[in-house]
């Protein structure tokens, strides 16, 4: 008899204990983050124990790939990890595009930077506008850069094992150029 902890945020089971972990508790209802189960110690020498996940009627635990050889198992729940984290991924790339893209525009571009004190002046001299009309279209370009790169993330589907990888595996500053 063992004891399976499955974390509703990995989406898989983290720990087999010999004793309930609930005993003792007073209040069990608190704990929104892992479900316990009672149930047959795994055999670790064939199986995984993070590859046991809820069964679809989310009453119980299964493994998904237990007619696979250890070497296969590890690899799909490898794939089925990549599906859970991508999304979070997925996000947090967007954002960082934006602030690099904002970083880059408000830092080079603002108001008291360089450029711009450099293009007003070249344009005063020259009695014409032609260094800011270029500096507006170096930062479209920076903006075009970002929503570009913004599209290819958002293109890539997390519920795709590849896709779910490259998510995870993408690297915003190589992108962007920083």
């Amino acid at each position: 008899m063992a004891y399976l902890i499955y974390s509703k945020k990995e989406q898989h089971v983290t720990h087999q204990l010999d004793y309930d972990p609930r005993e003792g508790v007073v209040d069990v209802s608190n704990d929104v983050d892992y479900i316990v189960f009672e149930g047959e110690k795994i055999d670790c020498e064939n199986d995984f124990i993070t590859n046991y996940r809820l069964n679809a009627a989310g009453d119980g635990l299964e493994n998904p790939y237990k007619s696979l050889s250890k070497a296969d198992q590890l690899a799909k729940f490898q794939d089925d990890q990549a599906k859970v984290y991508a999304p979070k991924y997925q996000q947090h790339n967007v954002e960082l595009v934006k602030s690099v893209t904002r970083s880059v525009l408000t830092g080079d571009y603002g108001e008291t930077a360089w450029k711009v004190e450099r293009a007003k002046e070249v344009d005063l001299l020259n009695g014409n506008d032609e260094a800011m009309k270029a500096l507006a279209l170096e930062k479209k370009a920076i903006r075009d850069k970002g929503n570009a790169i913004e599209a290819e993330i958002l293109a890539l589907d997390p519920t795709v094992s590849a896709d779910a990888k490259a998510l995870i595996a993408y690297d915003v500053a190589k992108k962007m150029g920083q």
